[in-house]
């Protein structure tokens, strides 16, 4: 069977030595580079449906809703899938993604009682999501059948709340306290006291921001039969910032390392398998997998992180590519992200083991001031069994059509998942809602010249909200056997996250010099 290119065009045509730096040097001059990028950029929000993970990677992709494993499209194709570079041409690809969010958190009164904690009653607006962020890659063919490329490309999420104010103790006389900011980060709240010392005193808004960049280095070679094959090693850099969160400190396991740190810096390392089999001339399949990546590095938030960090998870995905019609395909795939790789991310909030194991021993040492100090426990914040934002793993389905006319092409996408998280992590919900099932996607390209062209996309996460309970804001006391019971009824405060989003990506293709041709 005969290798085919994939060119440049939409019609598909194509597109002094230094000592090698050392894995650690190219570390930190990674965390220099995302850190200045991180400061430089303001984040600007949207969930994709895949949890944290954006659908797709370039304005391709992306106008077709992240489907495309089985397609080389252009070189951001070796991001999904690293065998991909075996069937492009010598060329560079740029992009750029602007989301516009609309997010908004409510929370009803949660009345008079014994609780623990609760938000006040409000409806607010809320920012949260995707960071936009530059992002290129660049294929370079070796022989016929080989190719390297070098990527970039970044994920992550923002999450803003202000005003608003939070209650601990519930009604309890001589320890409640309202405090100031959405988690009580801040001050007493004017005509509230604080005989403990549960509210934060510290900065109200509370702000959590989370930026991931990945530099991959990939090799792909076409065998016989239409097989390729891919490796790409990974190094992937993080900044974090979490500010707010003061008040939790009581309950965590490092209280000077849970909130208001400024920017941690991590890394880790990682790699992803591609494979491409053209079956037919109108019949591809592909298949990828990222590895798991452990993030190191900074310790500036191991009082607020399950473990510590914030670890990437792996990914799987597969696909197909059809072309039964001329000048017309579709693309289909299933990703499946296991969110179980991380702690900070899959870590549920148990209400009642939280209660049971964390904030009880911690208000009780609080009230009594000659009570021995209660020491580490694996369920409070910074614990191995911590909080996180109890996201489960996902798979997500994505279909994709494309239409080529002469030098343009047009895109249609939709994909579809299940939310992150469920009705009863509505409480990590108010933090960093995900509540995005459903993105619908356009895209058009167009060849200048069959040296250069551009991309754009538009997709939008349709509006999406859930609701729940908070279990903390009424618990009951047990008599038998003794204890508090804090699992949801019908007494708890009710929830509302919602979130809707617009996306927008330009992209910019660039072919660079002759091609070996088979």
């Amino acid at each position: 069977m005969k290798m085919r290119l994939s060119p440049l065009s939409p019609t598909r045509r194509p597109l002094s030595r230094r000592r090698p730096m050392s894995p650690g040097a190219r570390g930190r001059a990674a965390l220099g580079l995302l850190a200045l990028w991180s400061a430089a950029l303001h984040p600007a929000t949207g969930w994709a449906a895949s949890g944290l993970a954006p659908l797709g990677t370039g304005a391709v992709q992306n106008g077709l809703a992240g489907a495309g494993t089985a397609d080389a499209a252009d070189a951001f194709s070796s991001v999904r899938n690293p065998a991909a570079g075996a069937r492009l041409e010598t060329h560079l690809v740029m992009g750029l993604d602007l989301g516009r969010p609309d997010g908004r958190i409510r929370a009803n009164d949660a009345g008079m009682g014994l609780g623990i904690f609760a938000f006040s009653s409000q409806s607010q607006q809320s920012v949260s999501g995707l960071l936009p962020g530059p992002q290129f890659a660049y294929n370079r063919r070796l022989t016929p059948r080989s190719a390297l490329g070098l990527s970039l490309n970044f994920a992550g999420f923002a999450a803003e709340a202000s005003g608003g104010s939070a209650t601990f103790g519930g009604s309890t006389p001589m320890i409640s306290a309202r405090c100031q900011g959405l988690l009580g980060g801040g001050a007493p709240a004017p005509g509230s006291t604080d005989a403990l010392g549960l509210c934060g005193n510290s900065r109200s808004t509370l702000k959590l921001q989370l930026a991931q960049g990945f530099l991959a280095a990939n090799y792909a070679h076409n065998f016989d039969h239409g097989l390729s094959l891919g490796l790409a090693p990974v190094l992937a850099v993080q900044a974090l910032r979490a500010d707010g969160f003061g008040a939790l400190a009581n309950f965590s396991n490092d209280p000077a390392a849970t909130s208001d740190r400024g920017t941690g810096l991590y890394w880790g390392l990682g790699a992803r398998l591609g494979l491409l089999w053209q079956v037919a001339n109108t019949f591809t399949v592909g298949a990828g997998y990222q590895t798991p990546i452990r993030m190191r590095g900074s310790d500036r938030y191991v009082g607020l992180m399950p473990g510590g960090t914030l670890d990437a998870p792996s990914s799987l995905h597969a696909g197909i590519a059809l072309g039964p019609f001329a000048r017309q395909r579709l693309l289909i795939d299933v990703e499946h992200i296991r969110h179980e790789d991380s702690r900070a991310l899959s870590n549920r909030v148990d209400a009642q083991r939280l209660t049971e194991q964390c904030l009880l021993p911690r208000l009780v040492q609080l009230s009594l001031r000659r009570a021995p100090a209660a020491g580490p426990s694996p369920d409070c914040l910074g614990g191995a069994h911590g909080a996180g934002l109890g996201w489960r793993n996902l798979t997500v389905y994505k279909i994709g059509y494309e239409y080529t006319h002469g030098p343009v092409q047009l895109r249609l996408g939709y994909a579809h998942s299940e939310r992150p998280m469920g009705v009863d992590q509505v409480l990590a919900s108010m933090v960093a809602p995900a509540t995005s099932r459903r993105h619908l996607a356009l895209g058009l390209s167009w060849a200048a010249s069959p040296r250069w062209g551009v991309d754009l996309m538009l997709q939008r996460a349709l509006p999406e909200a859930i609701d729940g309970r908070n279990p903390l804001s009424q618990v009951q006391v047990q008599l038998l056997p003794p204890g508090i019971d804090a699992s949801s009824d019908g007494t708890d405060q009710r929830l509302r996250t919602e979130l809707d989003v617009w996306q927008l990506g330009l992209g910019l293709r660039l072919a660079l010099g002759r091609e070996h041709a088979r």
